[in-house]
């Protein structure tokens, strides 16, 4: 009644099944990994546009002309707001 072929079919039905589960679970597991290395990318990618605009402030202001009302009127007329 039962041939070779249907317990081999079995089988393979049977590893598939508790294959199935295993395989979501990694996939998801590389989907939380991948999405996390993208998330810290932009953070830092922000982190050092933040970096440059500081140290372009800092050049720019290495005059210290902001301290007296002449020196900020001064830099109005050269640099405009």
């Amino acid at each position: 009644m039962f041939s070779i072929f249907g317990k081999i079919k079995d089988l393979i039905i049977a590893a598939l099944v508790i294959a199935l589960p295993i395989l979501y679970i990694v996939g998801r597991v590389k989907g939380k990994a991948a999405e996390k290395n993208k998330i810290l990318k932009d953070e830092i990618k922000a982190k050092e546009k933040a970096t440059d605009f500081y140290k372009a402030m800092a050049e720019h202001e290495e005059d210290g002309s902001l301290g007296t009302r002449s020196g900020l009127t001064d830099r109005l007329r050269k640099d405009g707001l």
